[in-house]
């Protein structure tokens, strides 16, 4: 079945996904990082007080994620939703109100915790655990979100804070969900059945396998099984160092400008190809999955950014920062698709929010962990390049381990 197809078909429940998704970029860095000028000032607080309330912010959204977000095995998808969404719009409003360090403090853990954790977790959970056949062209759909938030929100949200002030944006935000996905996501769950989505089984493939039935785990797992189990040693460190480096490449993209000796500008510009590459590849990542299976692509997803990383370190051209984003595009594009497939073709879908809020709780941790640990080191004097070769050397060691081990061949 091919996308046109598949949306045609299933329309509501795909915009449904890729709604969830795109709205969460609300609780990601890379927007909320256009307030900190407004919050230092206000709150008076320094860059680095600012950062460790951040990071225990994040830490705090982390842990609760793994409890609250195994409770979309038990509550009807329609309740959940809603309660995240009001969640969403509480945190912009309480971050609107802030008046204290308090305020800011837990206006921060909810636009974390209920933006860039459950909506996100929901929509992915959704595609993983209702759609079968075409799994991985449902996640590429819903994944789409992140790029078109990339690409409309960071100019609409600084044009809004310069124009009417952070307090007055973050209520825009608010009104701007209530009015929009709210209703959106009451119409997309109306009356939705899983029966409704309409799939049709792949022709067959080299290895004959039906991924679903294929399940290491065929029965509903606990987090505790999860932990205990090989494979989460294998896909966490994926999963943390992704996280940990898109994060702090963001977070540090003008220093390592500054290092480089390019302008910002420049550096800042290549974001464009790289949110270009990630949709493109998103959407390439989706018939690859449903053809190949997750657990073959899975260890080479970390490869195009180790590339970008080595380019970023030995050149020093105007066009470096460009191919740097697109290769790391590239790695943003098809992680999201295939880990969250990889997780319903290993664990099955039965516990698949139990089993997603565990490894979303690594990501989360890791974006937090990030701007600390690179600090740490620039702090001790070693150099961007000296830590990109150790994360490139990291990268290579996972990918290495992950095509010996055998343990996804299955």
């Amino acid at each position: 079945m091919n996308y046109y197809r598949l949306f045609i078909l299933n329309s509501r429940i795909l915009l449904f996904g890729f709604a969830l998704v795109f709205f969460c970029n609300f609780g990601q860095t890379f927007l909320l990082s256009f307030y900190i000028p407004s919050f230092l000032e206000t709150f008076e607080l320094s860059r680095s007080q600012y950062s460790l309330l951040y990071a225990l912010a994040t830490m705090a959204s982390a842990v609760t994620i793994i409890f609250a977000g195994r409770l979309i095995d038990k509550i009807s998808l329609k309740k959940f939703t809603l309660f995240i969404i009001a969640g969403i719009i509480t945190a912009n409003l309480t971050a609107a109100l802030s008046v204290n360090i308090a305020m800011l403090f837990i206006s921060i853990f909810m636009l974390r915790f209920f933006g860039q954790g459950m909506l996100s977790h929901t929509s992915m959970t959704t595609m993983g655990r209702y759609f079968h056949h075409a799994r991985g062209k449902a996640l590429s759909i819903a994944y789409l979100g992140f790029p078109l938030g990339e690409a409309i929100l960071p100019i609409t949200v600084l044009s809004l804070i310069m124009a009417f002030g952070w307090r007055e944006t973050f209520s825009f935000t608010a009104v701007f969900i209530l009015i929009v996905l709210l209703p959106f996501a009451i119409y997309a769950l109306n009356k939705f059945k899983p029966s409704d989505i309409i799939e049709e089984k792949p022709k067959a493939t080299t290895n004959e396998k039906d991924f679903e039935k294929n399940a290491v785990f065929q029965k509903p797992v606990t987090q505790m099984q999860v932990l205990k189990s090989k494979y989460f040693l294998l896909f966490a460190p994926t999963v943390m160092l992704s996280g940990f480096t898109l994060t702090t490449l963001f977070f540090f993209q003008i220093f390592i400008a500054e290092y480089k000796g390019w302008p910002a500008e420049l550096m800042a510009g290549g974001i464009t190809g790289y949110a270009i590459t990630s949709l493109t590849f998103s959407i390439l990542a989706g018939p690859m999955i449903d053809r190949f299976s997750a657990r073959k692509l899975f260890p080479f997803i970390l490869i195009p950014m180790a590339v970008g990383i080595s380019i970023l370190n030995l050149f020093h051209h105007p066009l470096t920062p460009f191919i740097f984003w697109i290769f790391t595009g590239m790695t943003a594009g098809i992680h999201s698709p295939v880990i969250n497939a990889l997780y319903a073709e290993v664990f099955g879908t039965k516990s698949l929010g139990a089993v997603r809020s565990l490894f979303t709780f690594v990501m989360v941790v890791s974006t937090a962990l990030g701007p600390v640990v690179y600090s740490f080191f620039l702090d001790k004097n070693f150099t961007f390049n000296d830590i990109h070769w150790g994360i490139v050397a990291v990268i290579v060691f996972i990918s290495s381990t992950l095509l010996l081990s055998g343990k996804l061949k299955k």
